[in-house]
């Protein structure tokens, strides 16, 4: 076998110089050698660029991290056009920090030449030193894959955020199921007051007059058994609201979506029956919410509407929406007998009632009813009035889907 020549077992040195030497005397060969096999057995992807960024040379391993299958096919090509996006800009300051004749290093996103992501770790350094007139040589750029440890960052900020979020809902549900604890506690302890006081009134009416009855004459005994029907009557108009309390909250709210305006248009028909009125409708929202429930919502405020107008001859009602704040806001307003302001925060409470039942018949459970059904719904109810000059019933809906509490 015919033996190699220094020069042929030698790799040929590139174009640029290896300086400083690592071996003094005439040992250059044995250097360039040492560091020719480091260059080509790193896994990193070595580069050599000109101070002016053109590509000069690329080692074996770093040939296949980039996936260029011919060198030639990009030597000379503009290495800094390689970045782009983000890592542009820390690239541009380091590559001037080694024209400078320091070490420099940045990290950032640049694709293979074929295409495929990969994340670098990049260090660049002067190769010789500025020349003897101060003009920059050529810089050696490592570049280290990271591409499996940015992921994994990356999946580790999903995992992170996904995980905030997750906390972040269940404290809100958690806040929500909280809320409806508190006040299903408030509402159990008005309906345990309502029994022990306002539905005993009425029993203790009817007991009274019934032991009157028995030693009354005819006449007085007619007399009291009137009173005890009616009383019997608004006793059981009281139960029956109640029970309508009760079912309003039994149920979460099965959401779909919900056209006002037509349930509005079925309720003028069915109530101005009963009171001639005059209707001014604005144009009301579709929304979020239970069909049956807001149905109930608007037939309960109108009707209220109604039942105070009764005695005027121009009697009135108004109903209006509005959104802001992500929410729509739909007052029911007439001008009818009003409040005084001060009562208003009574007037959504069970069995509260700012007017006598002779003068104005009910059960004083339909606006308990209403703010209950709109609590289920994300919103809240609200009222203003004047005495004498009419009064506005409110609520609000959310615009998005309503999650109501289970």
């Amino acid at each position: 076998m015919k033996a190699m020549t220094a020069s042929e077992s030698t790799p040929a040195r590139p174009d640029v110089a290896l300086d400083p030497p690592l071996f003094s005397g005439g040992q250059g060969d044995l250097q360039f050698t040492y560091l020719h096999q480091v260059h080509d057995l790193s896994h990193d992807c070595i580069k050599i660029v000109s101070p002016d960024g053109a590509l000069l040379s690329m080692n074996r391993n770093g040939q296949q991290a980039m996936q260029v299958d011919d060198f030639a096919t990009c030597q000379g090509a503009d290495w800094l056009g390689f970045w782009q996006g983000e890592a542009r800009e820390p690239m541009l300051a380091a590559f001037e920090r080694a024209r400078a004749g320091h070490g420099a290093h940045f990290s950032g996103f640049c694709p293979t030449m074929k295409g495929e992501p990969r994340w670098w770790d990049v260090t660049i350094a002067p190769l010789n030193g500025p020349a003897g007139d101060g003009t920059p040589g050529p810089l050696v750029v490592i570049s280290r894959d990271i591409t499996g440890e940015h992921q994994a960052r990356e999946q580790l900020r999903l995992l992170n955020a996904t995980l905030h979020d997750e906390v972040q809902r269940q404290t809100e549900a958690l806040r929500r199921e909280r809320q409806t604890l508190l006040q299903t506690n408030e509402e159990l302890e008005n309906i345990a007051y309502s029994m022990s006081h306002d539905l005993l009134t009425p029993v203790r009416h009817m007991l009274s007059f019934a032991r009157l009855a028995r030693t009354a004459d005819a006449d007085k005994r007619e007399r009291y058994l009137g009173i005890i029907e009616r009383s019997a009557e608004h006793l059981s108009g009281m139960i029956e609201g109640v029970l309508r309390f009760s079912r309003a909250g039994r149920h979460a709210p099965q959401v779909q979506i919900v056209n006002l305006a037509a349930i509005l248009r079925d309720l003028q028909v069915e109530l101005t029956a009963e009171h001639p009125v005059t209707w001014d409708v604005a144009e009301l929202p579709t929304v979020n919410g239970d069909a049956a429930q807001l149905k109930q919502v608007l037939r309960s405020l109108c009707h209220n509407a109604l039942k105070f107008t009764r005695d005027r001859p121009d009697a009135r009602v108004q109903v209006r929406a509005e959104q802001r704040e992500g929410h729509w806001h739909v007052t029911v307003t007439d001008n009818g007998v009003g409040f005084d302001p001060a009562y208003a925060h009574k007037l959504y409470r069970l069995f509260q009632r700012l007017h006598h039942q002779t003068e104005y018949p009910g059960a004083g459970a339909d606006l308990a009813t209403v703010r209950r059904i709109i609590d289920r719904h994300g919103g809240q109810v609200y009222a203003s009035g004047v005495t004498g000059e009419g009064a506005t019933f409110g609520f609000t809906l959310p615009t998005d889907p309503v999650h109501a509490p289970t």
